[in-house]
C-alpha cells in the first residue's frame, strides 16, 4: 500500500509514461488476457474487420492502464482538477430533483472513467455520490479504493447491502451510483435476460427494484474520454416515479443506452472483464 500512496502522488505526466510503458507490455509482451478482450470484441462487433478489432483491442490496452494510473491519482487530485478534466453535459437533468432536496439513483458503465466520474459528481453537484461496490478479495487494495471514493463526501456501499444501505443514507440528501453493467454470480436467482451487444446476457435485478422501493429517479450517467486526460459525462433522465411494479421500466431503458454509448466508444469500456462467462442454461 505503501507503493501506491507514493505513486498516487506523482503527476499525471509522469503518471502517463509509466501508462503507455505497461500498455505496451499487455499488448506485445504479457498478452494479458488478449483472447478475453479480443473475443469479447468479436462478439460484440461481428460487422467489424480483423484490423479494426485489432486496433480496438490495442487501444483498451492503454485506456485500462490509463484508467489505473487515473485511479491511482485519484486519491490525491483536487476538486479543482477534477472540475477541470471532467465535464458534466445537459445537468439540468439532475439538477431539478436535487434543488427540490431529492435524492438520485445515477446509473453508469464501466466505461473508462467511471472513478472520475463519481468524484467529479460529488464535486460538480455538492452532494455526495455514494457508489454502490462489488467488494474484492484484496483487503488492503479494496481499502485504498474505498478511502480514495469516500473523499469527497461519498460513503461505498458492498452490493450485498445495497437496498438497506440506500434506504438509510437517503434520510439525508444523496446521489446513489450504479455501475450497472456488472455480471450476477451464477447462483443468483434474479436475473433480467437480454440482447446486449449481440449476445443474450443477464442483469442485476436490483438495478430494477432500488429505485421502484425507494420511489426515486434514475438518471444515466454516460461518461466517455475526450483526450487523454479529460472526460465528458453526458446526463439522461431515464425513468423517474410513479413506477409500474409489473413491468421492467428501469433495465430496458439502462441497457439501450449502455449498449448505444459501447458501440459510439468501443475502446472505452471493460471488455477484459469475462461478462459472458456462462450462458444463460448454465444460469438456469
Amino acid at each position: 500500500m505503501f507503493v501506491l500512496r507514493r505513486m498516487a502522488k506523482l503527476p499525471l505526466s509522469v503518471l502517463y509514461i509509466i501508462s503507455s510503458f505497461v500498455a505496451f507490455l499487455a499488448f506485445h509482451v504479457i498478452r494479458y488476457r488478449y483472447k478475453v478482450i479480443y473475443n469479447n470484441l468479436k462478439q460484440s462487433f461481428p460487422e467489424k474487420t480483423e484490423m479494426e478489432l485489432k486496433k480496438l483491442t490495442k487501444q483498451f490496452y492503454l485506456n485500462l492502464t490509463d484508467w489505473m494510473v487515473e485511479t491511482l491519482r485519484a486519491a490525491e487530485i483536487s476538486a479543482e482538477e477534477l472540475e477541470e478534466r471532467v465535464k458534466f453535459v445537459n445537468t439540468n437533468v439532475l439538477d431539478k430533483y436535487l434543488k427540490q432536496g431529492k435524492s438520485v439513483i445515477t446509473m453508469a458503465t464501466h466505461q473508462f472513467n467511471w472513478e472520475w466520474m463519481l468524484l467529479a459528481g460529488s464535486v460538480k453537484f455538492k452532494v455526495p455520490v455514494d457508489a454502490v461496490y462489488m467488494p474484492i478479495s484484496n483487503k488492503k487494495v479494496e481499502a485504498f479504493i474505498l478511502k480514495m471514493r469516500s473523499r469527497f463526501g461519498g460513503i461505498p456501499i458492498p452490493k450485498d447491502e445495497a437496498l438497506p444501505a440506500v434506504a438509510r443514507q437517503i434520510r439525508e440528501q444523496r446521489i446513489i451510483g450504479l455501475v450497472a453493467d456488472q455480471m450476477p454470480a451464477k447462483d443468483n436467482q434474479q436475473k433480467y435476460w437480454t440482447t446486449f451487444l449481440n449476445q443474450e446476457t443477464a442483469f442485476f435485478m436490483g438495478t430494477e427494484s432500488i429505485p421502484k422501493i425507494t420511489k426515486l429517479p434514475v438518471v444515466f450517467m454516460g461518461v466517455h474520454k475526450v483526450k487523454r486526460g479529460y472526460y465528458e459525462v453526458r446526463l439522461e433522465e431515464i425513468a423517474a416515479p410513479p413506477y409500474s411494479y409489473q413491468d421492467h421500466q428501469i433495465l430496458p431503458a439502462y441497457v439501450q443506452r449502455a449498449e448505444q454509448l459501447i458501440r459510439d466508444y468501443p475502446e472505452g469500456w471493460l471488455w477484459s472483464h469475462r461478462r459472458w462467462k456462462y450462458q444463460r442454461g448454465a444460469y438456469e
